[in-house]
């Protein structure tokens, strides 16, 4: 059975250093504090994630260090053994630094709802984070 798919394309700006952003995206404990749900990474390459206390889980496909993130990422609500493609680019900007965030292979049904919790489960509370740190 065909299952359509959507894609899922967000810019996120941060005042922060692009070390400090990649840190948020690959330190478990950090990233489980900043969302207030459990999460547990292997910072390697074929290394196993679970984020969202448990929801959504998947392996690193590649990593290079404040550039790229790459994931096979499953929600729960997929279907069963279906897995996306999360990609985190990080670089630069005169003010700190940009994630362009692209997942790919979404189910068509999820796309919406998905859309909604990446920005405010996950994006709002690490860039307020950030972005207080700065201020601070």
């Amino acid at each position: 059975m065909k299952i359509k798919t959507d894609n899922i394309f967000q810019v996120i700006e941060f005042e922060s250093s692009v070390s400090e952003v990649y840190n948020a995206l690959t330190d478990s404990n950090l990233l489980g504090k900043l969302t207030g749900m459990a999460a547990s990474m292997e910072t390697r390459e074929g290394g196993a994630f679970h984020a969202w206390d448990n929801r959504c889980h998947g392996y690193m496909l590649y990593l290079k260090k404040e550039t790229r993130i790459v994931q096979a990422w499953r929600h729960n609500d997929f279907p069963e053994g279906m897995y996306s493609i999360v990609t985190f680019d990080l670089e630069v900007t005169e003010t700190g630094s940009r994630v362009s965030f692209n997942h790919t292979g979404v189910p068509e049904d999820a796309s919406g709802w998905l859309t909604d919790t990446w920005r405010r489960d996950f994006w709002e509370p690490i860039t307020e984070h950030l972005n207080d740190k700065v201020l601070s």
